[in-house]
């Protein structure tokens, strides 16, 4: 297996890429391209040559909102990665129509499917009526087509602009379809991890009311005041913007998913590119530098247990914005390990534990080793550790503290909200109807059976007894020596 990544401006770039490759079998090479030109007639032109230098070679594209080419984060150019493989097949698709995308991932996979099919690289159109489509749909329909292939890629995107976008193979291109290349082979080994680095901040709400992408409240309260409720007034009117640098994170599957919002509705709802579900638990989250550095250097560490030979990178938009320069601190070691190309996303397709997920806010990596014995392609080589010369600054030390203090206080107030809970609980049993014998007094709990009343009170309240007589009982039960404390009683008061 052979892959490298040129940044492309012209033919010639092509054709000196082709002279690197001692042969080329286009049944066994795949071309990834990430074009920062969102244009029909740059893209139709690109594809040309593509064709011309690379006759009959499987092609899939996409248009983006930055690229990503051996460590380095950039905008508004062409990254294409060449990847040829020995015993692994490549085949693309390209559906153009994104109105029921459920029934285009299922058309998708049945134009890929493979007995052996290890890997679906799936790039989907990103924008659609001027808002970010939700790409679940289609992974549901992908996986109950072709459940055994991991799928992962990210949607299309256009410099931030949300206006348009195209995925593209060689047979043409789309600003409303998926474009996708599949991977087969016994040979082809995958490590398939994704990277979110944002933390949960603060109490867990519940959705309360939410259709699809649409939530409307949560914890009762209409989700944009919630914001502003938590946030502060400047968050809260800076939405849906701000919503990026505080998006609400969710766990499925295992998987820590976060979301921002979109849009910003009249009755103060809000549009999320993904959807919630009512009843879910939700939480702020929030991201520094520090935490992106950690995070970096766990994923390297994982990878580095591999020889890997090709790393793809699908990131999401929003992670770029938010931590600006700061991202390049998780791609750059991974291009230490292999060739590294991708681009950043308006939303990522990831598989987790065999189910295909719908990601944002997230880096998600796939690294490929083609071997003729897959556990040797799982023994690493000896490798220089990268160097993370990231120094802890005060100001990050000062947030890992404050982030510190605000879980444990929330998870201090859970705990003491579940004790209150708990106590009311007790507390109505005792202020509802009890049966009381009208003899004896005794008392019938919820399982029938007969409990004395000290024993019922001090079991289902925090009340501690003390027994002594009432007047009238030790008259009963100790006549002489009632009458003789009474008689001592008269005396002293007497005196």
């Amino acid at each position: 297996m052979q892959s490298f990544n040129i940044q492309y401006r012209s033919k010639e770039d092509l054709q000196n890429a082709r002279q690197r490759l001692p042969e080329v079998h286009p049944e066994k090479t795949l071309i990834q391209v990430f074009c920062g030109e969102p244009d029909e007639k740059y893209i139709s032109t690109l594809i040309d040559e593509l064709r011309a230098v690379f006759p009959e070679t499987a092609i899939v594209g996409t248009t983006t909102a930055g690229e990503i080419c051996d460590g380095e984060s950039l905008d508004k150019t062409t990254v294409i990665s060449i990847t040829r493989f020995e015993q692994t097949h490549v085949k693309t698709a390209l559906i153009e129509q994104n109105q029921d995308l459920f029934a285009g991932g299922l058309q998708l996979a049945k134009a890929l499917h493979s007995q052996e099919i290890k890997l679906a690289i799936l790039f989907g159109c990103g924008i659609k009526d001027g808002g970010a489509i939700n790409g679940e749909p289609l992974l549901n329909g992908f996986q109950q087509e072709c459940p055994e292939a991991v799928v992962v890629g990210g949607q299309a995107g256009d410099n931030g602009l949300a206006q348009k976008t195209f995925v593209f193979t060689e047979e043409g291109l789309t600003d409303s379809g998926v474009a996708a290349a599949s991977l087969s082979g016994e040979k082809l080994y995958i490590d398939n991890r994704y990277n979110l680095s944002w933390v949960p901040l603060g109490k867990k709400m519940t959705i309360t009311e939410a259709a699809a992408t649409h939530i409307k409240t949560i914890d009762n309260r209409p989700a944009k005041e919630v914001y502003s409720h938590y946030l502060g007034d400047d968050v809260g009117d800076r939405l849906p913007h701000s919503a990026a640098e505080f998006p609400l994170v969710v766990e499925r599957n295992g998987v820590l998913l976060a979301r921002h919002a979109n849009r910003v509705l009249e009755d103060g709802s809000l549009d999320f590119m993904a959807p919630f579900y009512p009843g879910e638990q939700v939480q702020f989250a929030f991201c520094h530098t520090d935490l992106v550095v950690d995070s970096a250097r766990k994923l390297f560490d994982e990878f580095s247990k591999s020889n890997h030979q090709a790393i793809f990178i699908y990131s999401c938009l929003s992670r770029k914005w938010v931590l600006g320069q700061d991202s390049v601190i998780e791609i750059a070691p991974l291009a230490s390990l292999a060739p590294t190309s991708g681009f950043f996303s308006y939303g990522e397709y990831f598989n987790s534990q065999g189910e295909n997920m719908f990601l944002s806010q997230t880096m998600t990596v796939v690294a490929l080793t083609e071997q003729t014995d897959s556990v040797e392609a799982a023994s690493p080589k000896p490798r220089d550790q990268y160097d993370f010369k990231e120094a802890q600054t005060k100001q990050n030390q000062d947030l890992q503290a404050l982030h510190r203090l605000v879980e444990t206080s929330a998870k201090e107030r859970e705990e003491l909200i579940s004790q209150l809970k708990i106590a009311l609980a007790e507390i109505k049993t005792l202020q509802g109807l009890i049966p009381i014998c009208a003899s004896c007094k005794n008392i019938r709990d919820d399982k029938g059976y007969w409990n004395e009343i000290d024993e019922y009170i001090a079991e289902h309240t925090e009340a501690q007894f003390s027994h002594g007589l009432c007047p009238g009982c030790a008259k009963e039960l100790y006549p002489h020596i009632y009458k003789k404390m009474q008689d001592e009683k008269d005396y002293k008061e007497r005196s």
